[in-house]
């Protein structure tokens, strides 16, 4: 049984400033003296190593080391104990006795103590006091029973899934964000036999623009009483409470991510960890006709006019086309890939009620009509090339996909053409001649056509809208349709069989034979049901759809 003395304290290591930073006190009932030889001091080698070497120094450490209370003691049950307040080491003891006073090595960052905040049966919460002297600390690495450390950033450090009425040796160490690393801190908590429900794992299901189902696995000795369920983590977002494992959430936005916090109660008034679960609902259907019409704040903004009886020299239909020399109307059709193919690249004549209007934005191929084009019955010149039509809808519209051809409407296109002289007049004249109020009314119903000549006119700038279809070279440059080579539409010459229209490389309007082998670009009307996806409807952004 120890006795308390007046403490004597000696030096037992020269100490050429004769402060009292290198000694060691001994308190016995002999007031035995100490001498350097009962003394061995170890230094660890690298932080956080665990390994040791025998020092010859002569004084205390006085900076980047701490001393390990775990592993410093006596051979005769001597008892070590450090004031770090004035740097010395202290020995209770009885008897002579020989001590070995261990310091862990730190670079900057040290732990001074970890106390624990809760302990239940499953779980345990240990806040750690650690500081960085060049830093700030990022990270704590926890070990339960030697085994692999793990990471975390949070502190109060929370390690659950344990075993109830187990006693758990830990060690935790520190690391700030220059690297440095503390020492190890080591200590030993046993959990309790309170039982404390489990959340494990969350389903989800049925998202919708305005909600979902959450589906909540947990576990609990005792029964779960209610589950709660918060919007954003923020308790001032409180959702709701079910006393079944199922929540659906049927208020929020739309397109929008939101982070759920879960967590359940027992009978025992004992609360489960929060699980945390990111969620984004669906985005509303827009559909791309009504897309769109809502670019349309004025004529010409955003490269759209509004074909009324009130705009001068328009079509007067109603519809919205795109005109100028480079409208944001590019549209990714048949793929799906993150970089939309060139091959896929189609661009957007215009609205004409609730259906798109697309046209390829680079040519097929070149072909030549055959004699009967679109069924009419003409005399026009045989060829021995594939005829425009059945390969548009055949060979071409096999290379899409079903899901792609389904998103394509019949049509009935008027194939009944126009004479030269008002083809070759004002978009204005073309139209009325070819598809308004003074067209034929010879249709052909099919999926993919090809462009109007009135389709070519309204794309040039609205100020060429009065010049003559025969001289729209001068509005080449102002034109985004205008392809830049020979290029087939789908309007014949009834008053010359053998001779159908076609935009010249000059990005001039006429006409030529029938079994001329021209470029060809499909053309073809979405269904009224497609939708909007995303994309502002550049060439490195399409418009996508679904």
């Amino acid at each position: 049984m120890l006795l308390t003395l007046v403490l004597i304290t000696i030096v037992i290591f020269n100490n050429t400033n004769s402060n009292e930073s290198n000694i060691i006190s001994n308190t016995n009932k002999d007031k035995q003296v100490i001498n350097n030889n009962m003394i061995t001091m170890m230094y660890e080698t690298e932080a956080g190593s665990g390994e040791y070497v025998e020092t010859k120094d002569t004084t205390w450490p006085e900076s980047g080391y701490i001393f390990n209370d775990t592993l410093s003691g006596c051979e005769n049950g001597g008892e070590l104990e450090y004031n770090s307040g004035n740097n010395t080491v202290n020995l209770l003891s009885n008897s002579s006795d020989k001590c070995y006073v261990y310091f862990d090595k730190y670079d900057g960052v040290w732990i001074d103590n970890v106390s624990i905040t809760d302990v239940t049966g499953s779980s345990v919460s240990l806040n750690v006091d650690a500081t960085s002297e060049n830093g700030n600390i990022i990270n704590y690495y926890y070990s339960l029973n030697d085994n692999e450390y793990v990471s975390t950033n949070t502190n109060p450090i929370v390690i659950d899934n344990l075993n109830k009425l187990t006693e758990y040796n830990i060690k935790i160490y520190a690391v700030d964000n220059t690297g440095a690393r503390s020492n190890i801190y080591e200590l030993d908590v046993s959990t309790t036999d309170i039982s404390v429900p489990v959340i494990n794992s969350v389903e989800v299901s049925d998202i919708t623009d305005s909600g979902f189902t959450l589906t909540v696995d947990a576990t609990s000795d005792v029964e779960i009483e209610r589950y709660y369920f918060y919007v954003n983590g923020d308790g001032e977002n409180y959702a709701g409470t079910s006393t079944t494992p199922e929540y659906t959430f049927n208020t929020l936005k739309d397109n929008t991510n939101y982070t759920i916090i879960i967590f359940a109660e027992n009978n025992n008034g004992i609360f489960s960890n929060k699980y945390s679960i990111n969620i984004t609902t669906d985005k509303i259907p827009i559909l791309l006709a009504d897309y769109i019409k809502s670019l349309y704040t004025s004529q010409g903004a955003n490269g759209l006019y509004y074909h009324t009886s009130s705009l001068a020299n328009s079509a007067g239909d109603n519809s919205y086309r795109y005109a100028g020399a480079n409208p944001n109307n590019y549209v990714c059709f048949g793929s799906d890939a993150a970089t939309c193919p060139a091959a896929n690249l189609y661009r957007i004549i215009g609205v004409f009620g609730n259906e798109v209007k697309l046209i390829k934005n680079t040519s097929y191929g070149k072909y030549a009509w055959e004699s009967d084009y679109i069924g009419q019955g003409n005399t026009w010149n045989s060829s021995t090339k594939p005829d425009i039509r059945s390969t548009l809808n055949s060979t071409f519209l096999n290379t899409l996909s079903s899901t792609w051809q389904n998103k394509i409407a019949n049509h009935a296109y008027k194939v009944g053409g126009m004479a030269y002289s008002n083809g070759t007049s004002t978009p204005r004249t073309a139209y009325n001649y070819e598809v308004g109020s003074s067209s034929s009314s010879t249709t052909d119903s099919m999926k993919i056509g090809l462009m109007y000549v009135s389709d070519y006119g309204y794309a040039a700038s609205n100020n060429y809208w009065t010049t003559n279809l025969s001289s729209y070279s001068s509005a080449a440059s102002s034109n985004w349709m205008r392809l830049g080579s020979y290029e087939w539409t789908i309007s014949r010459r009834p008053d010359l069989s053998r001779s159908a229209f076609g935009v010249f490389s000059t990005g001039d309007v006429s006409a030529t034979v029938v079994s001329d082998s021209l470029a060809v670009r499909p053309v073809f009307y979405l269904t009224s049901s497609t939708e909007y996806l995303s994309g502002s409807g550049t060439s490195s952004d399409p418009i996508r759809i679904q």
